[in-house]
């Protein structure tokens, strides 16, 4: 069976697929009950799904409490073939190889020597190889790339403030090498799709993912749709000004020009004269460096107004923060949602994301193989 026949799917086959993904070593009874299909017609649904390769048999559940024959327990096929995240961040690419049904392959970090998007290209395409299988049916189904900018439905770019686009479109240079399908997305909107299916957030239908890097920006989901705005430039919120009145004429700042991660580590590495990474403001952190602490504690009080204002202005279940600064010092979020639950008590509604590393690509993964089942609103739970 080609790939493409394989992929090629009804209404029916997504809904039991989508089980599949969502619950680990389910039965086709299971499956019969969750979507009201008599168990015969899933049964001829799975057969077919098996035949193109999609899901897998996995050995036997448990019996009723009556006893009776086992059921069959069934999960996706990861060996169906593999999808490639990339996100261009600041200082390095990172790509992530993942099988059909989520589970990580490898992950790369490859350092960026040029901020020139064809010597970026170039870069990538040394790291894609479309001709490899990995052992698996059909090898590379697609590829997903994160920018950190603006993109807007036509998969175009409006905005890239840290690389230099040269008029050239990242999706068609690399289709060209790879000949699968290839989406272009904001990585804010990629850890918010990540966010919304992860499993534990599957019954979350709101919720913002709030990416503090070296700028600010947010990803949206809406009654569990990725809301993208006009042009796709909804979450920019790192562009809030904020006034300085310091002097009769007061000037506006950027928000994330004074609390973005970036912001914080270049006011250290300027105030103690030494450069400054993530890893040495937690040093000196925990060492109670008097300037590392009042400069944090202004920070967190800052993204604590920022948490009430988001909280006020799109009241979502739950705002997750995608910060590695964060992350490494956990207390921080501690203080965050201390000083903003002194605006609201419901702003504790905040937590740190559930794979800081990996969010942004575990999201590119979801949504090319969203793209290449063509189930744009049917959530997947990937391992």
């Amino acid at each position: 069976m080609e790939k493409l026949e394989a992929l090629n799917l009804d209404e029916n086959e997504r809904q039991v697929l989508q089980q599949i993904f969502n619950n680990r070593y389910i039965s086709r009874i299971q499956i019969s009950k969750n979507l009201e299909i008599n168990k015969a017609t899933i049964s001829n649904l799975l057969n077919r799904l098996k035949l193109k390769k999609l899901v897998t048999e996995v050995g036997q559940g448990d019996s009723t409490k009556s006893g009776g024959r086992k059921p069959i327990l069934l999960e996706v096929n990861k060996h169906f073939g593999y999808t490639i995240s990339i996100d261009i961040a600041y200082h390095s690419i990172e790509i992530l190889y993942s099988y059909f049904d989520g589970e990580t392959m490898k992950h790369q970090s490859v350092p960026l020597e040029s901020n020139k998007m064809s010597d970026i290209i170039s870069m990538i395409k040394q790291y894609v190889n479309a001709d490899a299988y990995y052992e698996t049916e059909f090898g590379l189904l697609g590829v997903a790339i994160s920018v950190h900018g603006i993109v807007n439905e036509q998969q175009e770019i409006i905005d890239l403030p840290f690389h230099d686009l040269e008029d050239i479109s990242i999706v068609e240079a690399i289709k060209q090498v790879t000949n699968v399908p290839v989406i272009l997305e904001n990585e804010a909107n990629l850890s918010a799709i990540y966010e919304r299916d992860y499993q534990g957030n599957l019954e979350i239908n709101n919720l913002i993912s709030l990416s503090i890097h070296k700028g600010i920006g947010a990803g949206l989901i809406i009654d569990k749709k990725l809301y993208r705005g006009n042009a796709g430039q909804a979450g920019e919120i790192g562009k809030t000004l904020i006034s300085n009145v310091a002097t009769d004429e007061p000037t506006y700042l950027k928000i994330e020009d004074l609390c973005s991660q970036e912001a914080i580590i270049q006011h250290l590495t300027k105030q103690l004269n030494t450069t400054m990474t993530v890893d040495k403001v937690k040093k000196h952190y925990v060492e109670g460096d008097y300037t590392v602490t009042q400069t944090l504690e202004l920070f967190c009080k800052r993204i604590a107004v920022l948490v009430h204002n988001l909280n006020s202005q799109m009241n979502p279940e739950m705002i997750y923060i995608n910060c590695p600064l964060i992350n490494e010092i956990p207390e921080l979020l501690e203080k965050i949602k201390h000083v903003s639950c002194k605006f609201n008590s419901n702003n504790n509604n905040v937590a740190i994301t559930s794979n800081v590393q990996y969010a942004t690509l575990m999201g590119a993964a979801i949504a090319i193989t969203q793209q290449i089942l063509d189930v744009h609103d049917i959530k997947l739970n990937f391992k």
